[in-house]
């Protein structure tokens, strides 16, 4: 008993033994589920399909049958494994060296075959491959084993016997990659070794969908020079599934009022239903996993057309075991991901950002910091693609306003480098973007300005200039001289910063500054002397200057050059504040802009192509005599839009804003639109 059923088993024939099908009796009803089977008039352990038990059930009444459906395509009736018992000593008595077979591990009468040809033969077996053991054991431990274990040789004896004494069955039928055959095939089993004297007897079916792989396997083992012995003509295997001849024979005895296909794919399935309308059954359904359905006798209860009725569906899925301990859902075990990351890689960006201090009105600032780029499982076409990855990062990052929230230039970084890699070589790689802001560089920046503003004297010199390709990032060393000791607040600065911090950090270069080699030489300018003694010495050593050299340099000169290096630092820093003014937008300017950006914002709502429209703003501007970068003018609207956002509710700064109604004029449609 089982719950309310009364549960009988049927004997059936297979390839394993004690198989047997289940009727279920009911209030309701009698099922039979038939489980695997065949119809094998002469089987090795005497025990036949029984036919009588179904013809007595027949008469009792079947209300629903389940039947396999896997040979369902194959006509006619199943080969005996007598006939395979027979096929087996021929072949093996043929052989005069090794002789190897392969099959399913789990086909004990198979194994009998092969040690009653063993026997005859005069050859001792061997088992190679974990699975055979595992079956033989527990068929041994039931009763039901044909061969002692005890008497197998061990694997690590097969050495010992000459070729022609032995017969090795192996595991591998389906081209396992852990599977002794599979591994012998490739030459990395420890075991077996595969050579041209060697017969292989493949005394198994390729199961669909491992076709490509026992192929391949069979072609190895070709090249090796063992000959192959299989296909239906040599008479070396048979399936444990009935034939059509032997489903139709079964319809026909039960004669069910329901009957459901089983086992086997959809188009089996379909082809088994309609082998059962035509033996005469009226009420037949294929269903799906997860769908349930209801039936009760015909003489009880009135029941739809095809017989059964819906119960609904149960969402199942696959579970999968991933080592030791993991267990769940393809979800829950990110096998999606993982595969995707194995197909088209991985790239990792790291971020250090340095946000610009005292950020005033309108200016425009650039953020500062380092970006280092890690990819995995990608193809980077001998650099070209991790370079144009570089650039790309950075772009995007300066066309970042200067108060962007860490995860918004994450998600922007990760868009880009995301769409760049498609665009260059299809693939959609997973992308990972961390950005952190680096404190250390703030008190660095604090640190030499409280340097600037200290009336001793100050040397800066390009000591050492080295481009980091990782990062594409200029570092500069600075080092700093004064005529007697620095002031307090400046030591506590100095002793709080780490050695490497001490550096400046360097800037995110936009696109211009990589291709402008005119504006990067000015940049050096305002800091570097012409008649420094610290150059003579770069010049005898290729631009190089040791930090050893250039301190005994500083402490040469003493106090005379002091004050003609604070003039040059003076010089130098006006020379840097003007470059900073010309980079201010003057208020008419960025007047102009909000206007030709509202003029055209009905066209920055579609997706693609908005780029070209900054150039189109760009270029009227340049006919009004302002001279402003595409990348310019995005960088400027992105401030202008996170400005209104933080105003808008706070009515003391729309009034402070001078530029809040023209944005409230142009976004408040935006929100209306998004209403409708």
């Amino acid at each position: 008993m089982a719950g309310p059923f009364e549960i009988e088993p049927i004997r059936v024939t297979h390839s394993i033994p004690d198989c047997c099908g289940l009727v279920l009796r009911c209030a309701d009803g009698t099922i039979l589920h038939t489980g695997d089977w065949k119809i094998d008039e002469t089987p090795l352990d005497g025990k036949v399909f029984d036919r009588e038990a179904l013809e007595e059930l027949s008469k009792e009444g079947v209300t629903l049958m389940m039947s396999d459906s896997t040979n369902i395509l194959s006509p006619g009736r199943t080969t005996s494994e007598s006939v395979v018992a027979d096929s087996l000593l021929r072949h093996i008595s043929a052989a005069k060296g090794r002789v190897i077979t392969t099959q399913f591990a789990s086909n004990i009468h198979r194994l009998g075959s092969v040690k009653a040809a063993a026997d005859l033969t005069g050859r001792k077996l061997v088992f190679v491959g974990m699975s055979l053991r595992t079956y033989l054991d527990a068929a041994w431990k039931d009763g039901k084993a044909p061969i002692d274990p005890s008497t197998l040789v061990k694997v690590e004896d097969i050495d010992a016997y000459a070729p022609k004494d032995l017969l090795i069955v192996t595991t591998g039928s389906q081209a396992e990659p852990r599977a002794a055959l599979n591994l012998a095939s490739f030459g990395g089993s420890h075991s077996l070794k595969l050579s041209k004297e060697d017969v292989i007897l493949y005394s198994a079916k390729v199961i669909p969908g491992n076709e490509s792989r026992v192929m391949k396997m069979l072609n190895r083992i070709s090249e090796i020079g063992s000959p192959i012995v299989m296909g239906k003509n040599e008479g070396l295997h048979t399936s444990g599934h009935g034939y059509r001849g032997e489903l139709e024979e079964i319809l026909q005895i039960v004669k069910p009022q329901h009957f459901v296909p089983i086992h086997g794919e959809l188009l089996f399935l379909k082809e088994h239903e309609l082998l059962g309308r035509s033996t005469g059954i009226r009420h037949s359904c294929v269903i799906k996993n997860g769908e349930m359905l209801g039936v009760s006798h015909l003489r009880n209860r009135r029941v739809l057309s095809s017989g059964f009725t819906s119960l609904g569906k149960e969402n199942l899925q696959l579970m999968y075991s991933d080592g030791d301990k993991a267990f769940g859902t393809s979800t829950e075990l990110c096998i999606d991901e993982r595969q995707r990351i194995a197909s088209d890689g991985i790239i990792v960006v790291s971020m250090e950002i340095l946000r610009p201090q005292n950020v005033d009105g309108m200016i425009e600032n650039s953020l500062k910091g380092k970006v280092r780029i890690t990819t995995r499982c990608l193809w980077l076409d001998k650099g070209k693609l991790l370079d144009a990855l570089y650039k790309a990062a950075h772009a995007a990052l300066s066309s970042l306003p200067v108060k962007c929230p860490l995860a918004h230039m994450e998600r922007t970084v990760a868009e880009v480098l995301r769409k760049m890699v498609r665009k260059y070589s299809s693939k959609r790689p997973e992308v990972i973007a961390i950005a952190v802001e680096n404190p250390a560089a703030v008190l660095s920046d604090e640190f030499s300005e409280s340097l600037a503003g200290y009336s001793s004297s100050l040397t800066i010199q390009p000591m050492t200039f080295f481009l980091t390709l990782g990062s594409y990032c200029w570092d500069v060393k600075i080092f700093c001289h004064y005529d007697h000791d620095p002031p307090s607040e400046v030591t506590e600065l100095k002793r709080l910063l780490p050695e490497e911090d001490t550096t400046t950090s360097s800037s995110i270069l936009a696109e211009e500054h990589f291709s402008n080699s005119e504006d990067s030489d000015d940049f050096w300018k305002a800091f570097v002397t012409s008649s420094s003694p610290v150059d003579e010495v770069a010049k005898a050593n290729n631009g190089f200057v040791s930090l050893s050299e250039h301190v005994s340099q500083v402490e040469k000169d003493g106090t005379e050059s002091s004050k003609d290096e604070s003039l040059k630092l003076q010089g130098s820093q006006s020379k840097s504040s003007k470059s900073i003014k010309r980079n201010k937008w003057k208020p008419e300017e960025v007047k102009k802009l909000i206007d030709l950006r509202g003029e055209l914002h009905s066209r920055f709502q579609v997706v693609k192509g908005r780029m070209a429209l900054w150039e189109e703003i760009s270029g009227n501007l340049s006919s009004d005599g302002i001279n402003r970068s595409p990348g310019q003018c995005k960088s400027l609207w992105a401030s202008l839009v996170q400005k209104y956002e933080e105003t808008k509710n706070e009515k003391k700064s729309k009034k402070s804003w001078p530029y809040f109604e023209d944005m409230n004029r142009i976004l408040s449609d935006l929100d209306a639109m998004a209403a409708k």
